[in-house]
């Protein structure tokens, strides 16, 4: 019969997340984290080289959690610009709930530092980007997509946009509803993208 007991780097991982969320970044401990695990200090520093890693491991992991999400989306049914709109839907709805990988990327001072949140924000920048990118050269060869646009540049601008959207939206200062900024932001990038010779 095989070991279905999770890997002692997987054990660390999960005792980590549950502490940093209960008490954030600054008051949880490796103790805490190795307690929880039921390993020693040893076993973690076998896998991690300070508490910032295993807490870019856990963003890591969230952040996996919503590339698997945000991956679906986009390669799901419709036009490109229906599923870059459907990623924004998705965006929101996952970060609104998530605290700990919004925290990482919105800096919460009571969950994380700012260094760890910086990192953890250029993890989940990179991913994204590079999914948009994806999406928009898929759009660009099937003639959907303007084929003017530089993919890498016109993802970095969608990330940006979009997740301004969302952290505004997240954090209430606006004073517009989230769904109808996402509608908004959805509707300009629409039209900004579509190739205007095919509709």
């Amino acid at each position: 019969m095989a070991n279905t007991a999770p890997a002692p780097r997987d054990r660390i991982v999960e005792a980590a997340e549950a502490q940093f969320r209960r008490f954030g970044y600054r008051r949880t401990t490796v103790e805490d984290i190795t307690a929880g695990a039921g390993t020693g200090k040893g076993s973690l520093y076998l896998h991690f080289d300070s508490k910032e890693a295993v807490y870019l491991a856990v963003v890591e992991a969230s952040l996996e959690r919503f590339v698997e999400t945000a991956t679906a989306t986009l390669r799901g049914q419709g036009s490109v610009t229906r599923r870059l709109s459907a990623l924004v839907e998705a965006t929101a709805e996952h970060y609104g709930r998530d605290e700990l990988l919004r925290a990482s990327l919105v800096g919460e001072s009571h969950l994380v530092d700012g260094r760890v949140a910086a990192l953890a924000a250029e993890i989940q920048r990179t991913r994204i980007r590079r999914l948009l990118a994806d999406i928009i050269e898929e759009g660009r060869r099937a003639g959907t997509v303007r084929s003017d646009l530089d993919p890498e540049t016109a993802a970095a601008v969608l990330f940006e946009m979009g997740w301004g959207v969302v952290r505004a939206g997240l954090e209430d200062v606006t004073g517009v509803p989230l769904d109808v900024a996402l509608a908004n932001l959805n509707d300009i990038v629409g039209r900004g993208i579509r190739n205007p010779k095919r509709r």
